[in-house]
């Protein structure tokens, strides 16, 4: 029997297969390091909370930065190489009753041991010559005296078990409280933040309209109900584990496509100009309905370009390949103006009130919501504001009848518009006027004017 397997199924056979090999026997572990996920690794976590260094609240069966510092600490305390990644001798260790070496350190001790020690003890401010030597004189002594003292131990200036396993556990508190430092959480801003949301929109969980940059309460709930729906503290805060699990859970609901084509390819998690265009495109044919042009490739755009590649009878990936690029670039307008019909239902409307927010003939306008009522009549949707109409035109270099004409006003960049009617005249909602026409050979609205786009 022959069969055929898709890249989907291929792809999770060959995770089933590389988790299989990770799976350890007995005192054994495969390389485990950061970025891996299993439930060997909760098991490793739950060693690793057991003797003392992973203080994580619950082990996650996820290898992060948490684990790896953890990792290291342990591997310090038993004179291990401080690599942060589990082999068999970090396991073997673990898995033994004995944490500690019975081996001290004092004045005329050498090595590695010592290396590591100056530089947990540099990481707590206790050490203070300028290099790593790996010899314990009189600097190192006086450093773990002090250290010793702090912690209510005897101020020998040996480094003993007790004393080695007391500076791992500070330097692992420390790890941990700097890596909080860095979580996201309310009152955050910046691009780290965008893109949380960006990644929880695409799983379901941040149902904001917009891509915010700025981490409020509505990031917060998403974050809970993203940490509870996969067992991690419920606290809101988007911290090193809970950004870990949230790139698990993108990776994995991600189709993974074939080889793709020569030239574009678009998927999501995407961006840049190239994403820009295509949402352009796809809005002006009426598939991209979100009120902004973001040049991020999200669940929005995939589920556009689906119903573009259904209408036109390619398989409906969601991914733009050359193929529905090419399509996609050479489609025309579902529909065509009718430039005649506009101008027509625009004259019926002079007159009419300007009110800010109005979209309705009962109501009145404001110059968006005017244009945005005409070109709805034609069949033609457009986005709710100046700016963004702005963003989704396509420009020329001089108007023609049913162009839009755009004017900085109020402040920079477009924030007025009308439809160019021929005659250098346009038909617009003015604040002071309402629905009138004007020119644009007026002095005010000449030294405003910033161009002219097509729909």
């Amino acid at each position: 029997m022959i069969v055929n397997w898709k890249p989907r199924q291929i792809v999770l056979t060959s995770a089933f297969v590389s988790a299989l090999f990770l799976m350890p026997d007995d005192g054994k572990a495969a390389e485990w390091k950061v970025g891996m996920s299993s439930p060997q690794i909760k098991e490793l976590q739950q060693l690793l909370k057991e003797k003392g260094f992973f203080t994580y609240p619950t082990a996650t069966g996820y290898f992060g930065t948490i684990t790896e510092q953890a990792v290291k600490a342990f591997q310090a305390s038993v004179r291990l190489p401080v690599t942060g990644i589990v082999d068999d001798a970090t396991y073997a260790k673990l898995k033994g009753t004995a944490v500690y070496s019975t081996s001290e350190m004092k004045i005329g001790s050498r090595g590695n041991n010592v290396k590591v020690l100056q530089q947990n003890l540099k990481l707590l401010g206790y050490f203070r010559y300028p290099e790593i030597t790996g010899y314990y004189g009189v600097i190192t002594q006086e450093a773990v005296k002090k250290f010793q003292r702090n912690n209510g131990l005897s101020a020998t200036g040996v480094a003993d078990a007790r004393t080695v396993q007391l500076i791992q556990n500070a330097v692992n508190k420390q790890s941990n409280k700097t890596l909080q430092a860095n979580a996201l959480k309310i009152g955050s801003r910046g691009t780290e933040v965008s893109k949380l949301q960006q990644k929880l929109k695409q799983l379901g969980y941040f149902t904001y309209p917009e891509i915010t940059d700025y981490y409020g309460t509505f990031t917060a709930e998403a974050v809970r109900k993203f940490q509870e729906k996969n067992k991690l503290p419920v606290t809101g805060v988007a911290d090193s584990a809970t950004l870990a699990k949230i790139n698990e859970a993108i990776a994995s609901s991600e189709p993974q496509p074939s080889a793709p084509k020569a030239g574009i390819y678009l998927t999501i998690g995407s961006t840049g100009s190239k994403v820009k265009e295509v949402q352009t495109k796809l809005k002006q044919l009426g598939y991209f309905t979100y009120s902004q042009i973001t040049g991020y490739y999200g669940t929005i755009t995939a589920n556009a370009v689906k119903s573009f590649q259904r209408d036109v009878n390619l398989k409906a990936t969601g991914v733009v390949d050359a193929e529905t690029h090419e399509r996609l670039m050479g489609k025309a307008p579902q529909r065509k103006l009718d430039v005649t019909e506009l101008v027509a239902d625009a004259a019926e409307l002079l007159g009419k009130p300007y009110v800010w927010g109005g979209e309705t003939p009962q109501v009145g306008f404001d110059c968006s919501g005017f244009i945005v009522y005409l070109f709805k009549k034609q069949g033609i949707s457009l986005p709710r504001t100046v700016a963004t109409i702005w963003n989704v035109g396509t420009p020329v270099s001089s108007p023609s009848v049913g162009d839009i004409v755009f004017f900085e006003t109020s402040r920079s960049g477009p924030s007025h518009a009308g439809i160019y009617i021929g005659n250098r005249q346009f038909v617009h909602s003015g604040s002071s006027t309402g629905v009138t026409i004007s020119s644009l050979d007026n002095s005010y609205w000449k030294a405003r004017y910033l161009g002219a786009k097509r729909y």
